[in-house]
């Protein structure tokens, strides 16, 4: 007795089995955590190291390099990139994919805490994080009619920013559009040298005026009262007023040789404007682990709390928030769902025509549904577009075993027998085909197990949860569809009426149809097998046609447009350039705002960023609202600056990026622009640049040791009145309304801006005597780099670019994988960095995903059928299924993506599952001892109808993704092309193909035989 059988005599123990994994996913529901995409193993560990006012080439030879030595030996690092700016190291390390991220963490600060020796006293402590490259959540503008962006920051940094980064979720906040306030003490040097001061003179007197310290404590009887002595400057005016000198009773203070002034903290500038009002914006950053959707909501939800407290006259603009894509798209997936289930209940009418019927296959739909959410629950997944997506086609999939199951059950109602009796004569024949089919389609996903990269995390969460549902469904086949189908279905009683008289008309006509076509097929089977191999060819080409691409290409709902200046520009020429390109965006109809982002930090990102209208409310994508913008981009002369529509994950600043590396920076800049020069002429790629550009004029000043020791000097000192003079060396705080400030020494603006005020400058010898900088140093200019990368510890520079119109990132990586080691000399080597690293990664692994579950389903079908060649029959005709998913997908334009591998692994399961039907019945019918062919006819032309109702069930349940709308829409039409294309083809190809392969073996299990003993017929039932 099955499970089948004793759930058909125990209706209640059935129906109580479907309520368990009911009352368990509702359960599991309410405790998962619903997000945008799957949460993804952090491997990656940022090493942060400021040194003020150290140049980039100093950074380099005295932090950079030997952080790097000494975390070179750590094991499971994948790639160390580095970048050396002036005054900050940044190096980020990319990990193995299953490494543990905090260990090999805590190794790194090993590492750095031992290195530190050899490193600059003068640094601050080098910050290991992990999780660098924290995803942009929102941008959230501040504009004031009656204030100056300085004092907008000055307001956000006191009320906003702080609170903000206490939100759960929030990594951190950065700033643009002003500096902060800080305390500018700007030296006139003649007056200084004048009166006999140094640098180190006013240094020493401002931190000794500028400190608070505990004074004691009065005793009382029966309390202390601390003493604190209010010695702390806070205003410009008390600065002025320090005491510097008193010579013979001369008092000389700060505002004799020099002034006090409330200025910028930092030298770089920076203009934002937020639909041409200047402003304040706000970058909000998701940590890496955080759930966007919860952290969006926090902070909007703090936005509006603050929004009625704010100072008359500033506003709140929103301008950008990812989480909105975020919740358009799931909301999208969602419609998919409701949509899927209208169409599979539809589809199942239409087959079977009676509703006591169609119930049956139905019901399955909201327990299996329901059940995977506990699946997923245990899984450790949340609630997502990837998992979501995995429910979308498991609509037409969890109905699928029921309908086999009610199929042959009815069958046998039809030949007479009571639905009791039919209920358990059918259940039994069809339990092996059921489980065959259930894990065959489970196991497919196997391999992703196995694999250890970032394609496979998403694909993990889609097929684990795919797999879940697929033996739920197999479950509920056996145990509630067989119960159902003995209570629902009747006893035949004459000839059907109306419509399923309709439907069983046309059925027995397409079955008779068939068996005729197929009798003639296999009259003919060499065509048959000369067409599929052509056919498999022509697909092999066509593969090879249709370009590739990580995630298809989004509408995310904004566009940027990137600006390129040389180094050095002044902060007014950043944003001219900027203005002219957020003009020709405020002239496009589907732009709703414009935030332009000029900052003169070499880090910065000169940017126009575009919201785009709902889509409802635009007739254009935002890839042809770029495609506009860079139209009228061209026609402006000397605007280096290109538009592009960004994918969900990408770099939000070029869509191309790759990584020169050589010996030198010098022959780096060489081949560098020579590069540039010649893709210039491919026309897939735009605004081709390289951060190894020497345009950045700078001096290179050499002190003299010699006449510095003869004249008793510290070389110290010089550097110390060099840094202070001229980078301007931070040296104390001041509070003001219960905020902290930096104080700031540096020369008079007047002198910086030429060498000869070199010779105004003085340095103290140890006599205390007064010595001119010019006799103790030699200046020389120089072009110099604003930032020097590393590669792999290898010097390096990095190239990036724009995908001009029509061109996708597979086609452009193609072009250069081909064209760089042509163009590139010996000595330089190239790496692809991002999405075009993401992409090359995903396609060997997905290579050998695919290769692995069609051995497992191999081995799978071999254990189950007891045999190595019927396995080989059911899966002739996947290979052709593919290649009716590529003509599909060429048709309407779409990319192989992490999305189209799920669907084209996922169609490995489905179309093995045709083959399994008419192998199985086939081998049955012999053994009840029809011949090779009478029962290939008959086992074909019988599962004809489960055959098509489980297509027709999975096409229809796929529909809803190709005609969605909204966000991730690109993603859904082209997994739902795929599978539903593939499946037609596959479905077509397994009735045609698989009755001839199976024709073709028996002659072959007929020569197979003569070699079995006696004893292995009789234990095979042979």
């Amino acid at each position: 007795m099955n499970i089948s059988e004793i759930c058909i005599k125990r209706p209640v123990l059935a129906l109580v089995l479907s309520l368990v994994l009911v009352v368990v996913g509702i359960m599991g529901f309410n405790d998962l955590n619903t997000r945008f995409f799957p949460k993804f193993e952090q491997n990656v560990i940022n090493i942060s190291t400021a040194y003020p006012g150290a140049s980039a080439k100093l950074v380099e030879s005295s932090i950079t390099t030997p952080l790097e030595e000494g975390i070179s030996g750590v094991q499971g690092i994948d790639t160390i990139i580095s970048q050396s700016f002036q005054g900050e190291s940044d190096i980020k390390l990319t990990l193995d994919y299953g490494v543990n991220v905090y260990e090999v963490a805590n190794q790194i600060r090993d590492k750095v805490e031992q290195a530190r020796v050899q490193l600059p006293t003068n640094i601050n402590a080098p910050v290991v994080q992990v999780g660098w490259g924290n995803m942009e959540l929102m941008d959230v503008g501040f504009t004031a009619p009656n204030e100056n962006p300085k004092a907008i920051r000055d307001y956000l940094e006191r009320n906003v920013i702080d609170q903000i980064e206490q939100i759960p979720g929030i990594a951190d906040v950065e700033v643009a559009g002003a500096n902060q306030y800080a305390m500018r003490i700007w030296l006139d040097p003649q007056k200084m040298a004048a009166r006999g001061l140094s640098v180190n003179d006013v240094q020493m007197a401002i931190q000794n005026s500028n400190v608070e310290l505990p004074a004691g404590e009065i005793k009382g009887s029966s309390i202390n009262y601390p003493i604190t002595a209010e010695t702390k400057l806070n205003t410009a005016d008390q600065f002025n007023n320090i005491i510097v000198k008193n010579d013979n009773g001369q008092v000389i203070r700060i505002k004799d040789i020099g002034q006090a002034q409330l200025g910028d903290d930092s030298a770089d500038q920076s203009i934002v404007t937020l639909d041409g009002q200047p402003g304040v914006l706000l970058s909000i950053n998701n940590a890496t682990d955080a759930n966007p959707l919860d952290a969006a909501k926090n902070v909007n939800h703090f936005l509006n709390q603050i929004r009625p407290h704010l100072p008359n006259g500033m506003k709140i603009v929103p301008s950008f928030d990812i989480s909105a894509y975020m919740h358009g798209s799931i909301h999208e997936v969602y419609i998919s769902i409701g949509i899927a289930i209208l169409c599979v209940i539809l589809v199942i009418f239409l087959f079977l025509g009676r509703l006591r019927t169609v119930a049956i296959p139905i019901a399955t739909i909201p327990v299996c549904l329901i059940a995977s959410f506990g699946a997923m629950y245990l899984l450790g997944f949340s609630i997502n577009v990837i998992t979501l997506l995995a429910l979308v086609l498991s609509i037409g999939l969890v109905v699928d075993d029921a309908i086999v199951m009610l199929e042959n059950i009815y069958r046998h109602i039809e030949n007479g027998e009571k639905p009791l009796i039919a209920a358990i004569k059918g259940s039994k024949e069809i339990t092996f085909p059921v489980i065959a089919m259930t894990i065959t389609l489970a196991a497919v996903y196997a391999p992703i197990g196995l694999m250890q990269n970032q394609a496979a995390n998403i694909f993990r969460s889609f097929a684990f949860t795919l797999a879940g549902a697929v033996l739920i469904s197999g479950f509920v086949a056996l145990t509630l569809s067989p119960m159902m189908c003995s209570r629902f279905l009747k006893a035949q009683g004459g000839e059907p009426k109306g419509y399923s008289r309709i439907i069983e008309t046309i059925y027995e006509r397409m079955a008779q149809g068939y068996q005729k076509i197929l009798a003639a097929i296999l009259n003919k089977r060499i065509l048959v097998v000369f067409a599929a191999v052509l056919i498999a060819v022509g697909g092999f080409f066509l593969a090879k046609n249709i370009p590739m691409a990580f995630v298809p290409q989004e509408d995310m709902g904004f566009v940027i447009a990137a600006v390129s200046t040389s180094s050095g520009s002044s902060i007014n020429t950043i944003n001219r350039g900027l203005e002219q390109v957020a003009s020709i965006f405020k002239q496009a109809p589907a732009v709703a705002s414009v935030v332009t982002v000029a900052d003169t930090n070499a880090k910065a990102f000169d940017s126009v960023f575009a919201m785009l209208k709902p889509f409802k409310d635009r007739k254009q994508s935002a890839s042809q609202v770029a495609d506009v913008i860079n139209q009228k981009i061209k026609q402006i002369p000397g605007l280096n600056a290109a538009a592009f529509a960004p994918s969900f994950g990408g770099s939000m600043q070029h869509q191309l990026e790759f990584y020169l590396m050589g010996d030198t920076y010098s022959d780096l800049y060489a081949v560098s622009q020579k590069l540039i020069n010649q893709l210039g002429n491919y026309p897939g790629l735009r605004v081709i640049q390289s951060n190894m550009r020497f345009d950045s004029q700078q001096y290179n000043m050499t002190v003299n040791r010699d006449i510095a020791g003869q004249l008793q000097v510290n070389i110290k000192d010089i550097d110390n009145t060099m840094a202070a003079l001229y980078g301007g060396s931070k040296i104390s705080t001041f509070d003001a309304n219960g905020k902290t400030y930096n104080v700031y020494l540096q020369a008079q603006e007047n002198d910086l801006h030429s060498l000869a005020s070199i010779n105004k400058f003085y340095v103290n010898n140890a006599q205390n005597k007064l010595i001119p900088l010019s006799n103790l140093i030699s200046i020389k200019p120089i072009l110099s780099q604003v930032v020097l990368p590393h590669y792999n510890r290898l010097r390096a520079a990095q190239m990036s670019a724009q995908l001009a119109p029509g061109y996708n990132l597979g086609t452009v990586v193609n072009y250069l994988q081909t064209e760089l080691p042509q163009l590139l000399p010996a000595n330089v080597k190239y790496a692809f960095t991002g999405q075009a690293h993401d992409l090359l990664t995903s396609n060997n692994s997905m290579g050998l995903i695919f290769l692995l579950a069609m051995v497992f389903i191999y081995l799978v079908l071999a254990a189950q059928f007891e045999s190595f060649i019927d396995p080989f029959i059911i899966l002739l005709a996947v290979p052709l299924s593919i290649v009716g998913a590529m003509a599909s997908l060429k048709l309407i334009g779409g990319t192989l993506n992490i999305y189209t591998d799920i669907g084209l692994v996922t169609l490995i399961g489905l179309v093995s599952k045709h083959g399994i039907l008419i192998t199985q019945f086939a081998n049955r019918l012999q053994k009840e001892g029809l011949a090779m062919r009478e029962a290939l006819l008959k086992a074909a032309s019988i599962r004809l109808r489960p055959i098509l109702m489980t297509t027709a069930a999975m096409v229809f349940g796929a529909l809803p993704l190709l005609f969605s709308s909204g966000g991730s829409a690109q993603s859904r039409h082209q997994i739902g092309i795929v599978i539903i294309g593939g499946l037609i083809f596959g479905t077509f190809f397994s009735l045609v193909v698989v009755p001839v392969a199976y024709s073709y073996v028996y002659k072959f299990k007929l020569f197979l035989k003569r070699f079995k003993t006696t004893d292995e017929m009789s234990l095979s039932g042979k």
